[in-house]
């Protein structure tokens, strides 16, 4: 495009992606990744400046702000480039590519994901998010861009040399492993990694290592896995999840976990929510409580599903992907309070009497003199200070939690990515079944069912092969090896939960399906199917 207006609607206005979309009103002439936007490069031999995000990431939002939506930025970017943006969570196989050559190039990943491509699809140069002005010791993104205008135009060898040589790299890595032979390993490296997990474990606040702290469900359910055989396993798996459900990580009125903690506390999350996170969690919850009996494991299970329920579920039944972290370019403006926010909703006597239970009694410790609600304490404790039951206490402070929450439902929402994954909803729905079957709750059996019934009845195209991602009445993307895998394994549990054959029919149809598209003659599976515009196809070992 000539025009470099924002008012006018670029080529991402006709795609479905809420990434995409809220890139649809920059005057960068963005292409979605296809023939189209790979051929032009080509034929104008211009390289390609390949964005890669998704629609809860907050730097990508800052980018999106302060670059893309720059006139004179864009006016560059449409001169000297082949502009396209990806949205990771639509195409994990261009995310996994490029994201690798970030790492070897630039030390370490993340998203936005800036990569610079030659017209043959070979990365040359790439970052993460670039300020709009230099300083700091980092070039700002129009410097970037001149860079790489001069490096293009001035030392083309020099560019196609390390494009070359990045693209062997990655497809050595990426390319396919060996046969595996010899015996199958017993359980030393399950062994080996529970005693890195000790060596990690934080006896104070739980988890692993120090900030950022993530929850880690690989982590959790190799703990689950030994917990009633080993006590030092079952001692870290109960202090971490008793940690994080006590912390600002776990919404304390609406249920449901943000994505990760900043601090080593758990006090003060990246406000995003994330589908897969809390299908993940719901089932660990349900897992721990079914074998130790732990209320407060049952208490958080039960609330993370009423959070999918309320906040993540579309009208056909399946699940949502995600809740943006910021609002109004604030980083969880919804969540958070000031003291007088909270004295107004609940007024002066019931918010003494909260605060110390939610921890809002002492100094604000977020941003502009404002508080994450968390339990500096664990209930039973708080219970026992005031001679009463766990379940009294939390009784009494329902309608005070009501309160807050209705409080809160007033505010400006932040954005919900509404498109539905296969592989995401696989994670919701095996989580959903196993809490069903371990809270007995039919509700969360129903809810699996209907997500289950929407997916294999929606997500396949016209051949029935199934595909990776549903919105606004449109399927896209042909599902690759984690739609496959969370699927499957989401269809077996309900059908372990509900003794519903027809569950396991879908997961072997699937399996046969994942075979026919991703397996490689050699043994193991391709991550997708082959592709022409794929520098090569990944099959790695995770």
């Amino acid at each position: 495009m000539s025009d470099t207006s924002a008012a006018r609607s670029n080529r991402l206005a006709e795609e479905s992606s809420p990434y995409l979309l809220l890139h649809a009103r920059n005057p960068v002439d963005w292409y979605p990744w296809g023939p189209e936007a790979l051929e032009k490069a080509r034929r104008e031999d211009k390289p390609i400046f390949l964005s890669i995000g998704y629609s809860t990431c907050f730097w990508c939002h800052v980018m999106e702000r302060e670059s893309f939506s720059d006139p004179n930025v864009a006016a560059l970017m449409n001169d000297e480039f082949v502009n396209i943006k990806v949205d990771r969570e639509e195409r994990l196989d261009l995310d996994e590519i490029y994201m690798l050559a970030t790492q070897v190039l630039a030390g370490q990943g993340g998203w936005p994901n800036s990569v610079f491509l030659t017209p043959e699809l070979k990365p040359f140069f790439a970052g993460t998010y670039f300020p709009p002005l230099d300083g700091r010791g980092l070039p700002g993104f129009p410097t970037v861009l001149k860079s790489m205008v001069h490096a293009w135009k001035e030392r083309r060898a020099d560019v196609e040399t390390q494009g070359e040589e990045l693209a062997t790299a990655i497809r050595r890595h990426l390319a396919e492993i060996e046969p595996f032979s010899g015996p199958l390993p017993g359980a030393e490296p399950a062994l080996r990694a529970l005693g890195a997990l000790r060596e990690q474990f934080d006896g104070t606040w739980g988890g692993f290592g120090g900030a950022p702290k993530f929850p880690t469900p690989s982590n959790l359910f190799l703990l689950l896995a030994f917990a009633d055989e080993r006590e030092e396993a079952a001692m870290m798996l109960a202090a971490t999840l008793d940690a994080m459900a006590r912390g600002g990580l776990f919404d304390q009125l609406a249920g449901g976990f943000h994505r990760y903690s900043t601090d080593r506390e758990w006090r003060v999350p990246h406000f995003e929510k994330m589908l897969y996170d809390n299908g993940l969690l719901l089932e660990i919850y349900a897992r721990q409580h079914a074998r130790s009996g732990d209320p407060e494991a049952s208490r958080v299970a039960r609330a993370t599903a009423d959070f999918l329920a309320h906040e993540m579920t579309a009208p056909e039944g399946a699940f949502w992907s995600a809740i943006d972290a910021e609002t109004g370019g604030r980083e969880g403006a919804y969540y958070v309070w000031t003291r007088d926010e909270l004295d107004l909703a609940l007024g002066r006597d019931e918010a003494a009497f909260l605060a110390p239970l939610l921890g809002f009694h002492e100094e604000p410790f977020f941003e502009e003199e404002r508080y994450v609600l968390h339990m500096p304490r664990a209930l039973d404790v708080r219970a026992r200070e005031r001679r009463t039951s766990s379940a009294a206490l939390l009784e009494e402070i329902a309608p005070l939690r009501a309160r807050l929450l209705a409080t809160r439902f007033r505010r400006r929402r932040p954005a919900t990515d509404d498109k539905i994954l296969a592989d995401w909803n696989g994670i919701a729905i095996a989580g959903l079944a196993v809490s069903g079957a371990a809270l007995d709750e039919p509700s969360h059996l129903d809810r699996a069912r209907r997500a289950a019934e929407f997916v294999l009845g929606t997500l396949h195209g016209a051949d029935g092969t199934l595909l990776h991602s549903w919105r606004a009445g449109r399927g896209r993307i042909q599902a690759g090896l984690s739609d496959y895998v969370f699927l499957i394994r989401g269809l077996l549990r309900l059908n372990e939960a509900t003794a519903e054959t027809r569950w396991l029919d879908e997961a072997v149809r699937l399996a046969e399906e994942q075979e026919r598209r991703l397996g490689s003659p050699r043994g193991g599976y391709f991550n997708s199917a082959d592709a022409p515009d794929l520098l090569v196809r990944g099959k790695e070992i995770f």
